[in-house]
């Protein structure tokens, strides 16, 4: 049973530091004000990818600096080839753009990681630990399917502790192949954030040009680190977070807001 680790070994538990660090966190040594734009809808999803690269490299460089250059359509194709799936369009582009970095709020994780992190997934899911299962409670009911762990998850973003958001591509009966959810060791109560990747990507980056984020420059780290917190109706940006989902405040079922303490 020594596979249920897996999920813990990509990215250390210091990466919590992008979402918010422990409970109690000190207040933050600085708090950047960002100017609201207003711009049209993107046209495409290269429009959509141009703009967010342009909001992070101007209002949180040290996150822009961590983001690697693009994979190559054959590094996808044998990706595809490999894990038998087929990437939707949206995330092929996100991967040619940058293959992972500080992104989202949390981390986005590169290519080679997120195999890494399905298969290990995959082979949890082979264990079959139905007790588990059990547990799992879909946001809406029915969109998610009660499993607590497959292989038909692609998870893109990680929080360093076992969490992930995550394209599903096997859903439950209402919901869609492609949504975006949150997933992990923590997170029995799991929320569609997004019909698909297009609508998340569309609907974070309209939060970052309306000026519903908070950057913050954390206290009590040794390197430099920045926060990128999407605000609750209100303008509150709550430090640390209960479940994946109050990072993405009232996106898909997401709730609008932190109703427990955070973990």
């Amino acid at each position: 049973m020594w596979r249920w680790l897996l999920p813990l070994l990509l990215v250390p538990a210091i990466l919590y530091a992008v979402t918010g660090g422990p409970v109690g966190p000190p207040p933050p040594l600085e708090v950047r004000r960002v100017t609201p734009v207003t711009l049209p809808e993107p046209r495409d999803i290269p429009e959509l990818l141009a703009r967010l690269d342009a909001w992070v490299a101007r209002e949180v460089p040290l996150h822009h600096a961590t983001l690697r250059p693009g994979v190559t359509d054959a590094a996808l194709d044998a990706f595809e080839a490999r894990q038998g799936v087929t990437l939707p369009p949206a995330l092929r582009a996100l991967y040619r753009w940058h293959d992972g970095g500080d992104l989202f709020g949390l981390k986005f994780l590169s290519l080679e990681h997120l195999e890494f992190q399905r298969v290990a997934w995959a082979e949890l899911a082979a264990d079959r630990m139905t007790d588990l299962d059990e547990d799992i409670v879909s946001h809406p009911p029915g969109a998610i399917l009660p499993l607590y762990a497959t292989g038909d998850w692609l998870p893109f973003l990680h929080d360093g502790g076992g969490n992930h958001v995550a394209l599903d591509l096997h859903p439950g009966p209402t919901g869609r192949p492609g949504q975006v959810i949150t997933t992990g060791r923590d997170e029995e109560h799991r929320f569609v954030l997004a019909p698909d990747l297009d609508t998340f990507l569309r609907e974070y980056l309209r939060r970052l040009e309306s000026g519903r984020v908070t950057v913050r420059r954390l206290s009590g780290f040794h390197d430099e680190t920045w926060e990128v917190r999407l605000q609750e109706p209100g303008g509150r940006a709550p430090d640390g977070y209960v479940v994946l989902a109050d990072l993405f405040p009232a996106f898909g079922a997401a709730p609008e807001r932190m109703d427990t303490r955070p973990h």
